[in-house]
């Protein structure tokens, strides 16, 4: 079953392709109506679109994705080195959808024969599906690990007894296992210290005893249910 959906988009590439050709020969021809002219010429538009979103998206990830932390109003704000890419990324793949939809439009004003009008539609609506796939596909894999690892998160912040160190474990869920990310903070300053899993889908809601040292934490957590599972994370600079 991959393999046959894996030969489909192949075939669907390789029309897209097909059709970004035809209609950029098509704007030689000098005796074109103006709205053939115009939908073959949107076609065209919408290819560079995509190229130039991929091209983008390929730039942009090439790069180490750095990630910094805030903390404020008792909540972690992270920001990605990528910033806005992927959302100027797909609105780039929606701009490009839209330019079809609106060659299509065009050749049914436009084409004057029933079969040069259903011929021009089938090009743009395969064009357009084609346009879709491509950004689903690259869109829920950037993006399906980062749903699940925000899976309603919950923060809580503990103090150590001279008040001297702070930590913020954001608790997460991601099938059936449970996560904790474990920040080191300092006014509105953050840095991600390590992680912590339950292993059984449950949270600690909270449920944890700290071992303070100078240059160290010791955390005490639920592990498949026992309060006993013993972590350590070291302080970083801030």
């Amino acid at each position: 079953m991959e393999i046959l959906l894996i030969i489909l988009f192949a075939v669907m590439v390789l029309y897209y392709l097909y059709g970004t050709y035809v209609s950029a020969a098509a704007l030689r021809r000098k005796h074109l109506k103006t709205t053939l002219r115009c939908a073959c010429l949107l076609r065209v538009i919408s290819f560079l679109v995509v190229l130039s979103s991929v091209g983008l998206y390929v730039a942009v990830h090439a790069k180490k994705e750095i990630i910094s932390y805030l903390y404020k109003n008792g909540v972690i704000i992270e920001t990605s080195s990528y910033g806005r890419f992927d959302t100027v990324f797909f609105l780039m793949f929606i701009a490009a959808i839209l330019l079809i939809v609106g060659s299509m439009a065009l050749d049914s004003a436009g084409a004057s024969a029933a079969r040069t009008r259903g011929r021009n539609l089938l090009v743009s609506f395969i064009m357009c599906v084609t346009v879709f796939v491509i950004g689903l596909i690259i869109i829920v894999t950037n993006y399906q690990s980062k749903l699940g690892d925000k899976y309603d998160p919950k923060f809580y912040r503990y103090d150590s007894a001279d008040k001297s160190r702070s930590i913020v474990i954001c608790e997460r869920s991601r099938g059936s296992e449970g996560y904790a990310d474990i920040f080191q903070v300092k006014d509105q300053r953050a840095v991600k210290i390590g992680e912590l899993t339950t292993q059984d889908g449950l949270r600690n809601e909270g449920r944890y005893k700290m071992k303070w040292s100078k240059d160290s934490v010791e955390i005490i957590y639920l592990y498949k249910g026992t309060l006993g599972k013993t972590a350590n994370f070291k302080f970083a600079v801030l």
